[in-house]
Parts: C-alpha cells; sequence; structure tokens
C-alpha cells in the first residue's frame, strides 16, 4: 500500500493540475475537509495574519505546527508552507523537518528567499539547505513532499520580472540546480508569462506550481501549459473575509460548484474523498 506521501505526490500531474485550497486556520481546515476535500495546504500569509503575526516567520514553528497537529492529519493530508525553513544552521534545519514530521504533515514549502528581506539566498547555499532537508529525512527514515519556492518573479517588479529573459534564464538555472538536490516541485508565484511557463516545463523535469488569484485569474487560461500544481495562497482568505457573513462550509461549497465541472472533465485534480 502506497504511503501518503507517495499518494501525494502520484497526484502532481502535468496538464491535470493539483488544486491547493490554501487555508488560513483550524476552522477553515476542518470545513474544507467537511466538504469532501482531502487536501488541506496551509499558506503563512493567511495564517500569520489571522492569528495576529506579521509574514515573515513571526508566527513561531511550535504554535504553526500545534496548529497543524488539530488540522486532522491522520485523515487529512496536510502540507505546511514553512517560509524560509526557521533557520540559517543545517542544525536549525533539521529541527525544523523534525518537528514537521512529528506534526503528521506530509509535505512542506521552503522559499530561497532570506527571511524579511529581498534577497534570495545564492544557488549553492539553497542547494545545501535542501541537501540538509533531505539528509535529515533519511537519517529518520521518513519521507515529506519537498516543495521548493524560488522567488525570483516574485522580489521587485512583478510585470517588469515577466517580460525579464535573462531573469526567465536565471530561474531556470536555479531550478535545475535545486532538482539535484532531490526535491519534489518548484513553486514560483509570481509567474504569469505564458511563454516562460511553457519554457521552465521543458527545462525540468519537476512539477510547476503557480500561484493564481481566486477572483484576478481565470483557471482555464492556466489549463494546458503542462503546470502540474496551483495554489490561491491568499486570496481564499481574503475573498472569504469579504463574504464573511457565509458560514465556512457554504463558503467552500460554493467555491467548489466552480472547480468541480473542470473535475469533471479530467482537467485538475481536486484530491477529494473517496
Amino acid at each position: 500500500m502506497k504511503t501518503k506521501v507517495e499518494q501525494f505526490r502520484e497526484a502532481h500531474k502535468k496538464n491535470k493540475p493539483l488544486i491547493l485550497l490554501n487555508i488560513w486556520n483550524v476552522e477553515s481546515a476542518k470545513a474544507l475537509s467537511e466538504v469532501g476535500i482531502k487536501l488541506l495546504p496551509t499558506g503563512s500569509y493567511a495564517i500569520s495574519d489571522f492569528y495576529g503575526y506579521q509574514d515573515g516567520e513571526n508566527i513561531s514553528l511550535t504554535e504553526l505546527l500545534n496548529y497543524v497537529s488539530e488540522m486532522g492529519t491522520q485523515d487529512s493530508f496536510v502540507t505546511v508552507d514553512i517560509e524560509s525553513g526557521y533557520g540559517t544552521s543545517v542544525t536549525d534545519l533539521n529541527a525544523t523537518v523534525e518537528q514537521v514530521v512529528a506534526s503528521g504533515a506530509i509535505g512542506i514549502n521552503i522559499e530561497d528567499k532570506i527571511p524579511n528581506t529581498t534577497m534570495l539566498y545564492s544557488i549553492e547555499a539553497q542547494q545545501e539547505r535542501l541537501l540538509s532537508i533531505k539528509s535529515k529525512l533519511i537519517e529518520m527514515n521518513r519521507d515529506l513532499f519537498i516543495n521548493v519556492r524560488t522567488d525570483m518573479y516574485f522580489v521587485g517588479d512583478i510585470s517588469q520580472n515577466n517580460q525579464d529573459e535573462k531573469l526567465l534564464k536565471q530561474t531556470i538555472e536555479r531550478i535545475n540546480s535545486y532538482e539535484k538536490t532531490g526535491i519534489d516541485g518548484i513553486f514560483i508565484p509570481g509567474l504569469k508569462n505564458k511563454e516562460h511557463i511553457k519554457r521552465i516545463v521543458q527545462e525540468t523535469k519537476l512539477p510547476i506550481n503557480l500561484m493564481l488569484d481566486i477572483q484576478a485569474d481565470r483557471l482555464e487560461d492556466y489549463l494546458d501549459l503542462g503546470i502540474s500544481r496551483i495554489s490561491y495562497g491568499p486570496s481564499l482568505y481574503f475573498l472569504y473575509n469579504e463574504q464573511s457573513k457565509n458560514s465556512l462550509v457554504d463558503f467552500y461549497r460554493s467555491l467548489l460548484k466552480e472547480f468541480i465541472p473542470y473535475q469533471e472533465q479530467e482537467k485538475i485534480e481536486l484530491f477529494r474523498q473517496g
């Protein structure tokens, strides 16, 4: 029987992207599960904001993972946004991995931006960090889906970044270097240029994850580009706060009415129960 991490890994397929309806607290996680979705992805901005913190590892890892443990990790597939990993040293990163595994989560997002700056780790430094995480998991004889976020398109002027051919080449260089560490996926928030997306997909075997805005972006515009995963980041949190007269369950049921036809046409994967 396949493990939950193996099942999750297999759910990443080109041109049938896995849809992540990012949650922002324990209640939203339980409501999403109640409407039949078994994938519960956290997002750092929304969780931090809901619980009264600025984004940027200001909520402690212990508090974050306490919430994760309350989300029903035994029955669901919970992924954790650990931002930059809650540590710069190998020792700190190893401690983070141990705590994430203990929480029952099946995957992480880890970014290459240095916390609370607009600077990215060098390729070599991020490679070393990723290799330390992989080594720790091997030592523990445990598994996590490691989704690596690169902020190449997200730092600075996003519109200009999407027209920058040099930045595209630099991003591909980063992705190819990260791929060598044995990670599972690449997340590129800010990337919207469809030609850039197609080029990146061609240049790596890793599943590519984009972030869309539930109100500003059309899902169908991104379904034939070869991507394997779509996150909605904090946009669901913002939308719910605008419509807070609705219960969370009703909010998700309304959302799913928009997504289920795509699932029925085999265009997306919602990771539903049953």
